[in-house]
């Protein structure tokens, strides 16, 4: 996890503390220890802030931005990258027609043809407070875990994690360990 020193533009908080009792849906005899929290969301792009704490597009219904959402563990100042293309509908279209390829599926050896919609959310109309919301229920829905790593993979679901590679690689030479593994102290 990258540190967070100074407080990043348009944190939009979190919870506060860490669960003492099972999440609804849980697996029984799972101890909750890790419940993540925003720390701060950037964006990117034309109709960006130049803090880069607000998107406000020409056009809120044909629009693209990219998100830079940095979520951690609830009472750690560390965050980890969540990063996601947010646009309309319209507009991925008008970029489809103009013949702009997206080469997701690329390293997979995908057809061409093929464009996989991971980090791609769509929205009918920008709406910043709308889309932060999303990002904070994502946080509640996949909160608590056993681990920083279960917690993150299964958030980078929805939106793609800076470490997700890492986390593969690790879950598969390290099976039943947690990750990270646990700083030595």
């Amino acid at each position: 996890m990258a540190s967070v020193d100074a407080p990043l533009v348009a944190g939009v908080g979190g919870h506060a503390g860490v669960a003492s009792e099972p999440h609804n849906g849980q697996p029984a005899g799972m101890s909750p220890v890790v419940k993540a929290e925003i720390k701060g969301i950037l964006y990117f792009g034309p109709g960006a802030s130049n803090d880069a704490a607000r998107f406000d597009p020409a056009d809120p219904a044909h629009f693209s931005v990219s998100v830079q959402a940095l979520i951690g563990q609830v009472g750690d100042h560390l965050a980890d990258s969540f990063d996601v293309r947010v646009c309309s509908p319209g507009w991925f279209s008008a970029e489809v027609a103009n013949g702009v390829e997206f080469k997701q599926g690329a390293p997979l050896g995908l057809p061409g043809a093929i464009a996989l919609g991971a980090g791609l959310w769509f929205m009918q109309r920008w709406d910043q407070d709308e889309f932060e919301s999303a990002v904070r229920f994502l946080c509640e829905t996949y909160s608590p875990a056993p681990d920083w790593g279960s917690l993150a993979s299964r958030i980078g679901r929805q939106m793609p994690w800076e470490y997700d590679y890492r986390y593969d690689d690790h879950v598969d030479s390290m099976f039943g360990s947690p990750f990270p593994p646990p700083r030595a102290v």
